[in-house]
């Protein structure tokens, strides 16, 4: 099974596309494509067993001079250091629509829906510990089926 996940020293992320079939965007920027995501994540947070303790998590964002998207994830107030209680990882978003995390030579796919669950259940484990991803993803397509389903009838 090819890993879709890490790259090594001796590859590029080309090699890790994941199936398009999956792709979710086409020729978003990459703030475009971080903010699409936030949305996206939102939506994720309500199927987690942390809504009903936790307020959601603040995202961070920056756009830097190649014009990468730049995200994070804080529980807490940003301008208030003291109150932040947990954080994600560093993600920083190419131009082909990829999140890199230097911490662990991560890459993932952004335009991904498979991609995208795999990033909101790790942030929201990265912030609040282990719960039960697949439960939580589960429940997430359900409710985007469902939705899906509203639309069509209309």
């Amino acid at each position: 099974m090819q890993n879709l996940f890490f790259k090594t020293k001796t590859s590029n992320s080309a090699v890790y596309r994941p199936d398009e079939r999956f792709n979710v965007y086409q020729g978003v920027n990459p703030e475009r494509l971080t903010k699409a995501f936030n949305n996206i994540f939102l939506l994720y947070w309500e199927c987690t067993p942390f809504k009903d303790e936790h307020k959601v998590p603040t995202m961070l964002m920056s756009i830097n001079d190649d014009k990468t998207a730049n995200f994070s994830y804080v529980d807490g107030d940003p301008d208030d250091l003291e109150s932040v209680k947990g954080c994600s990882c560093w993600y920083t978003v190419d131009h082909e629509g990829y999140a890199h995390v230097k911490e662990f030579n991560e890459v993932l796919d952004l335009k991904n829906a498979v991609h995208i669950n795999a990033i909101a259940a790790t942030i929201v484990r990265d912030i609040f510990g282990n719960f039960d991803m697949a439960e939580a993803g589960q429940i997430f397509i359900n409710n985007m089926l469902k939705e899906s389903k509203k639309r069509k009838e209309n």
